[in-house]
Order: structure tokens, then sequence, then C-alpha cells
């Protein structure tokens, strides 16, 4: 996973948009579901490093080559005076009224003109110097600018040589100051939520393990330069694009040299935020985030036998939150086959300088393939390659089976200057239980999880009178619930639209069966009378038929 600064919000092939909720006609199938009972337990990570850029302020000069200045090119006050300075240290000039003509030196930001002719002195003047202009100040004579006969075209050899022999000087006596500049640079990744009480899986180069962050701010700080460089060369000067980049480039490294030398960072820190569910433009994500400290971490490149493999890129954060938290359900990942259907959630990339924007959304997608290998490393851990699509955005985020079981962790692997090849790949989630183990933490289900799941089972079946109610239990147990009042929200919709019907309850399903069961009483004693009437009159009547016998003298 790199850390990029541009905001990258193209969805991935294949991927599904999980935020618009709507009431279904059929229940979604098992990646519908599982994003759906999920989506609140994956989470984003933001690994922020910040700090400020001490360096003591300075003045860009003019160098020396071999004790000689190399000011180049003619130079004039227009209507007043011209003057010329070449590359071997001599100089001329003329006014209206006169010429004159001799050698310069330069040290630091003094200029020294040696006068030949027409009179033998020396003049010092303190000076500044760009491809365009020339800035000469003498306390006794005055301050006098220049402008580059021919502008920065007259030869573009001449502004590459003028970058080159430039010197950064630190600036003395009353003048001097302290300049100081904010950086701030980072990664991002996923993570997913294992325990109610707030345990997070995530990869261990999400947090930033063993990553120098002096360099990082070291190189953000030449980022920052760098565009500064750019926007000033092409807004003020007339530079042919080889040339500037050339420019650039040498005064980029005089510039790092100069604050290595001169500098300091100071006030560095690192924090982790957490974020479940959709930010929307606008949000202050550093309020509605939560605040992770890293509980236990692996290390992103191991050296097996001298030479640097993957490690264990698995880390575990915690977060305090006040209540509840929504949870995966691990499976084995020594199940998992060649040829397994998988999915991966997880939030795309966004630059860590776009994240604190109010124009950024945020919000978790899909993505979708199949287990293609299954390779063991030379640290011994068997990764799981797949052909779903993998970023350093959804780096860290949970891999599922078709079972929505947790199986693997998407691990997005840029390979480093140690040669280590680039690859993308999962962690296999019973290295990351390993991990849960050693701390003591369990992959156990709260009554948040049980009542969402039942509001979504009810949900997808259109009974709204049990969502509503299931979703009302959930958000009094975890009010932050980025999505529960959602499928509130469209079931009340729903209802009030009459769309769905409202079930009965168990009293009218008693009260119908008593009714059923009173009309068949009746029914049946009826029929019962009926039967031992007819029975009656069948019996008197074959007795009242039967002869009499007489009696006998």
């Amino acid at each position: 996973m790199k850390k990029t600064l541009l905001l990258i919000l193209t969805l991935l092939l294949f991927s599904t948009c999980l935020f618009a909720i709507s009431l279904p006609d059929k229940p979604p199938s098992i990646i519908g579901q599982t994003a759906q009972k999920d989506k609140a337990a994956v989470v984003y990570i933001a690994s922020i490093v910040t700090a400020t850029a001490v360096i003591p302020s300075y003045t860009m000069v003019e160098g020396t080559t071999g004790g000689t200045g190399t000011i180049v090119g003619t130079w004039q006050i227009s209507g007043v005076e011209t003057d010329t300075f070449t590359a071997d240290g001599s100089f001329s000039g003329y006014t209206s009224q006169s010429q004159y003509s001799g050698t310069y030196t330069t040290q630091g930001n003094i200029l020294t003109l040696n006068y030949f002719t027409p009179r033998r002195t020396t003049v010092q003047f303190t000076f500044s110097v760009s491809s365009d202009t020339l800035v000469l100040s003498n306390p006794q004579i005055g301050t006098y600018t220049y402008t580059r006969v021919g502008g920065s075209s007259t030869a573009s050899t001449d502004v590459v040589t003028a970058a080159e022999n430039m010197q950064i000087v630190e600036d003395t006596g009353t003048g001097a100051r302290l300049l100081q500049q904010d950086l701030m640079t980072g990664v991002s990744g996923t993570g997913f939520i294992v325990s109610s009480d707030g345990y997070i899986v995530t990869n261990a180069h999400v947090v930033l393990a063993g990553q120098n962050t002096t360099q990082m701010l070291l190189n953000e700080l030449a980022n920052s330069l760098t565009n500064e460089l750019y926007t000033e060369a092409s807004q003020y000067y007339n530079i042919q694009p080889a040339d500037r980049d050339q420019v650039v480039q040498i005064l980029l490294e005089k510039f790092m040299t100069y604050f290595l030398e001169n500098g300091q960072m100071t006030d560095v820190t690192l924090n982790h935020y957490v974020l479940n569910g959709v930010a929307a433009p606008g949000e202050d994500l550093t309020i509605k985030s939560w605040s992770a400290v890293v509980k236990k971490e692996g290390t992103v490149y191991e050296k097996i036998a001298g030479v640097y493999t993957w490690g264990r890129d698995i880390a575990i954060i915690k977060v305090s939150a006040p209540t509840q938290l929504p949870t995966v359900t691990l499976g084995d990942s020594d199940k998992v086959q060649v040829g397994d259907s998988v999915f991966i959630i997880g939030y795309p990339g966004i630059g860590v300088s776009e994240l604190f924007k109010p124009s950024s959304t945020l919000e978790a997608t899909v993505t979708q393939g199949v287990v293609s290998a299954k390779r063991t490393l030379a640290t011994g851990i068997e990764a799981i390659q797949t052909d779903a699509a993998i970023n350093h955005g959804n780096s860290g985020g949970p891999v599922y089976n078709d079972k929505g079981e947790v199986i693997g962790i998407a691990t997005f692997g840029a390979g480093p200057e140690t040669g280590v090849e680039a690859i993308k790949f999962m962690m296999p989630i019973n290295l990351a239980k390993e991990f849960m183990n050693e701390i003591n933490v369990e992959n156990k289900h709260s009554t948040l999880d049980t009542n969402y799941a039942e509001g979504l089972n009810a949900f997808w079946n259109r009974d709204c009178y049990t969502t509503v109610d299931k979703m009302r239990n959930v958000i009094a147990i975890y009010p932050g619930h980025p999505y529960a009042q959602d499928y509130a929200t469209e079931c009340e919709r729903a209802i009030q639209a009459g769309e769905v019907q409202k079930p009965m309850d168990v009293g009218q399903v008693g009260l119908v069966l008593t009714g059923i069961l009173g009309v068949l009483g009746i029914g049946i004693m009826v029929v019962v009378i009926i039967i031992a009437v007819v029975l009656f009159f069948l019996v008197r009547r074959k007795s009242s038929t039967t002869p009499k016998q007489g009696n006998k003298s």
C-alpha cells in the first residue's frame, strides 16, 4: 500500500455501492446479505503523521566558482544603465554619461565590484538575483532593480547554470528568524471489528509498522516544496519545460540539503483514526472518527537467510467505544481451496490530505473474484492469492467466503526498495486469530449483532414492522450506528405508503383460532345432535314395527 495525495473515488470493476437502501422484492444474495450485515463492522483507518518543520530564515544568492562570481547576463535599468556580467568574473557597463569595467566576486549575498575604469575603486552591495531580476542595495548609494535584457530566453542554459550556482545562505543579524511549516502525511486502509468492545484487525502496514516517520515527513516537505517551485517557475518566469524541470530539481536538492544541515522536525506525532459507515461531504472526520491505539502488530517484511520477504503483515488496534460495536464472523482459512468464490469489503483509496477536506466523501465498496492460488512464503505463511481487486484502500479489509465468513485479510503489497516482489494477496485469518489469542481477544457476537441481524432478515422479507422494532433496539444500544436508522426510515416510508401489510400478532392469531374453534365446536355439536335425533327416530320406528306375540291358553 502506497500513500497517495490524489483523491481516487473511481470504483473498481465489479464494485457495488453499499449506501443506497431500498425495500427489496426478495432477499439478496449471500454477498448482498453479508455486505449489508457487516458494512457497519468494516472500518476506514487513517494513520496520520504530523509535525512542524523548523528552519532558520535564508537568502538565495548567486554562488561562487573558484572564488569568481557567476552572475551571467546583461541587466538594465531602462533608459538609465546597462551592465553585463560574464562567466569569467568580469563586468562592464555604461550610462548616458560614462562607461566602466572591472571584476566582481560574490560571497553569500554580498556582491563586490572592483572597478578598473574610469578609476580604481571597490564598492559592495547586498544582492538577490533571479532569472529576470537583479536587485543591488547599498546603504549609502541606494537600492537598484535591474531587468535581464531579453528575459529568461536569452540563453536557456544560463538559467540552469544560475540555479546550479545558487546558494542558500542562512540569515544573520536582526533580520534572522525561524521559519515554520506544518506537515501532514500518512497512509490509509481498511480494517474490521472482531469484538464488540472495539478490537479491530487490519494490516501492519496500515498502522505504519516499521516505517520511518521522519523520512515520510521529509518526503512530504520535498513534495510541498516541489509544487511551490513549479508554481513559481510557471507563473513568473519564461522558462522552457526541460530547463524548468532541471531548475526545480537543482533548487530542491539545495533546499533539502540546507534543511538537513540547519533545520529540524518538531512535535512529531502519529495518530490512528477509525471511521465506520459513510462520511458525507462537510462532516468533520476528526470529530466523527474514533482514536485508536495499536495493541499488537506484526512485521511487514522479514529477512530470511539474508533475503527480505513478506512478514506477518497483521495488526490489532483498539478503539474505546462507549457501547457495543458490530462485529464480523471469522471463518477457517485452512478450509480455503483454489477456485473458491471470495469477495472483499473495503474503502477505496483516498489520500490523507483529502481525508479532512469538506468536499471528500468516504464510502465502502465490494469487489469479488476467486481464489487463484495458495502460496507458501519464505516465512512459512500460506498466503492466498485472488483475482479480486485489491488496492491500497481496501488493504486490511475482510475477505469473505460464500458463507459470509471472513477467511482472509486483503493485503496490497507494493515491493519496497529491498526488492521484495510486489503482489496482492490475503493473509490467512487463522494467523490473525493467533494474534487475537495472544492478547485474549475473542470473536463473539453481542445483542447488538443479534438485533441487527433479525432486523435485516425482517427487512429482506418485507416485514417492516419487525424491522423498525429491531432497528430501534439497535439504535438504543448504539446510537451512532451508521445504517440502522436508514433501514428504519425506509420501512417507515413503506408502511406509510401502504407497500407492506402489518402481520397479525400472537393475540390476534389466538382470537382467530378461538373463533375458528368456536365455530367448529358449534358445528360439531349440531351434527352430533342431528345424528342423535336421527338415531332416536330410527330406533323408535324399528320398535313400533316389531309384531307382538299373544298368550297361549
